[in-house]
């Protein structure tokens, strides 16, 4: 055997398996070196998570990876340190923080959660539904919230639960979805305690329902009371109309009717006044917007006072500015009111000298359709201490307690007054120097009218009218009042005391010769009340106009009255002139009789 020949493979053969052996070690080794630094690394993310500050910095540290297991080190010292903050937060929050798996179950809750829930512990209710602690009438909504959430929305829910305590409480939530360990999407919902924000919620409620409950209940009164009170004003203001039209009447007899007319109408107008703060308060006073010549308001507003002014000794001038407007667009009702109300004032604080009321107007700055109409009245009275100039204008208010013993007066006036200006946008301000008088200042922005308007013509006092009338009322003795002024004015009058006998009464006689011109029909009556019986009016095709005739002043009546079927609307006391417009507005004038 040549054994030289064979050195050589041999060699090469030794030298590769030597290679082999070398390079099987160090695979081995770095395998080593790498199970090792994965060990370490596994070791060091354990204890930085439970907290452990010695995170095994033994192991392997002259390894081949120890600069790899460095930096995982450090990257899971920053995770830790973020969780824990993170952690520290959600424990500390005031508000409930949760998470709730898909199926809907308690899987986290921070301490202010457990606390709201009366739970000693996370124990205690970990893997619980949520929607069992929910009351039956807000699941629905709970789970309608939740899916959306798992869907990848985010949601909110407001729903009442029961504490573990068995106590009710009203709590809002925010949700979110959350991806778990194993990419399981879940909600991470943070909660708040509203029970107290709910019950106060309840109780503003509550306040408010008792409180419009009393104010229809204070209007059901003033109703009442104003049909009370009216209804024999009605009979004292007729009859006193009706006696004083009688020839024969002395002096003496003609002064004491005056006496009671003047009394009713006063009485009559502290009725109005109580009824016109309850329709503010009420947000009742409807503006209207009515094209009417603005001197001939104003002339017939101060006419009726002239007399009243004379008495007191007092001389009353009336001045116009050049550039007011002869028509304009208003309400012309409120502006005489509110003048009424000014000049009553005047006459009633002034013991000399006279009052003035001066009309004016200036462009509005607001706008160029616009105008600013002033009505100054001033007095030579008492004036008002200016420590009282805002008091005037508060409800039962008066500049001292003494005046109201000495001058009367509720003291609603100019309340009413300045509410009324104002909600025509407006205002009513006052200037005043004590023992030299006041001037008070209405400025209303108006519309003037593009042309002027004829005025309506107003029937006379004692004009006649032809036509059959058909009265239903249930008060005797305001029947006597108003048959006995109807038939003062030339027209034939029937009765009725109930809405049902007026009904057939009024049926029966139309289509005939005898056919009603007018019915005036009373609201508030036994056996069939005026609103039913007005209703089977228009049913049945009554062609004849119907008027309401009620006590009751408030607003809703009047619409009632409307929404009824009734085509117009007369208060009570009656008023000669408004009967007189009422009758020219739906009769006919009776030919003039000749000398």
């Amino acid at each position: 055997m040549d054994l030289a020949g064979l050195a050589w493979p041999l060699a090469f053969t030794a030298f590769g398996a030597l290679m082999f052996a070398v390079c099987t070690y160090r695979r081995n080794r770095v395998c080593s070196h790498a199970v090792a630094a994965l060990e370490c690394a596994h070791a060091t993310m354990l204890a930085i998570e439970s907290g452990d500050q010695e995170e095994g910095r033994s192991v392997v540290d002259s390894g081949p990876f120890a600069e790899q297991l460095e930096t995982i080190t450090a990257i899971g010292r920053h995770l830790a340190a973020r969780t824990r903050n993170l952690s520290a937060i959600i424990e500390a929050q005031p508000e409930c923080v949760k998470i709730v798996d898909a199926e809907g179950r308690l899987v986290q809750m921070n301490p202010a959660g457990l606390e709201m829930i009366a739970a000693t512990s996370l124990s205690q209710v970990r893997g619980a539904k949520i929607e069992d602690l929910i009351v039956e009438e807000h699941r629905k909504a709970y789970r309608e919230m939740h899916a959306s959430v798992l869907q990848g929305q985010t949601g909110s829910l407001t729903f009442e639960a029961l504490g573990l305590n068995g106590q009710h409480l009203w709590f809002e939530t925010n949700a979110v979805p959350l991806a778990d360990r194993t990419g399981q999407i879940v909600q991470l919902g943070v909660t708040r305690d509203i029970t107290e924000r709910k019950r106060h919620e309840e109780a503003i409620h509550d306040a408010q329902a008792r409180a419009e409950s009393a104010n229809r209940s204070k209007s059901e009164f003033l109703a009442n009371m104003s049909h009370e009170l009216r209804t024999p004003l009605t009979a004292i203001i007729g009859f006193s109309d009706l006696l004083a039209e009688e020839e024969g009447l002395g002096a003496d007899q003609h002064s004491a009717l005056e006496s009671i007319h003047s009394s009713a109408e006063h009485l009559l107008a502290l009725i109005n006044d109580v009824l016109d703060v309850s329709k503010i308060e009420a947000g009742q006073v409807e503006v209207e917007h009515i094209t009417f010549e603005l001197r001939d308001l104003i002339k017939r507003t101060v006419q009726p006072l002239r007399h009243g002014v004379m008495e007191a000794g007092l001389t009353l001038n009336l001045k116009w500015d050049e550039g007011v407007p002869a028509t304009i667009k208003s309400d012309p009702t409120k502006i005489r009111q509110v003048i009424t109300n000014l000049l009553s004032n005047a006459t009633k604080f002034s013991t000399q000298g006279g009052i003035e009321v001066v009309v004016s107007s200036v462009p509005s700055p607001s706008s160029a359709e616009l105008t600013c109409l002033t009505i100054a009245v001033s007095d030579t009275g008492i004036g008002i201490p200016e420590s009282s100039l805002e008091r005037i204008f508060s409800p039962f208010e008066q500049a001292e307690a003494s005046t109201t013993r000495e001058f009367g007066g509720t003291g609603l006036g100019l309340s009413i007054s300045r509410e009324i200006a104002r909600r025509m946008g407006g205002d009513l301000t006052v200037e005043s120097e004590v023992d030299r008088g006041s001037t008070f200042t209405l400025s209303l922005p108006l519309v003037a009218a593009q042309g002027p308007q004829a005025p309506a013509s107003e029937p006379q006092r004692g004009s006649r009218f032809q036509g059959r009338i058909l009265v239903v009322e249930d008060n005797v003795i305001n029947v006597r009042v108003l048959c006995e002024l109807l038939r003062r004015r030339g027209l034939e009058v029937e009765t009725s005391d109930n809405g049902s006998d007026g009904f057939q009464q009024a049926m029966a006689a139309a289509g005939s010769d005898r056919a009603f011109d007018l019915v005036l029909l009373d609201m508030y009556m036994p056996i069939q009340d005026g609103f039913t019986t007005a209703r089977k009016l228009k049913d049945a095709g009554h062609i004849a106009p119907v008027v309401a005739l009620t006590a009751s002043a408030m607003a809703e009546d009047q619409r009632r009255c409307l929404d009824a079927g009734c085509d117009d609307y007369l208060a009570k006391p009656i008023d000669n002139g408004l009967l007189d417009a009422l009758l020219s507005k739906y009769l006919e004038m009776a030919p003039a009789l000749e000398p």
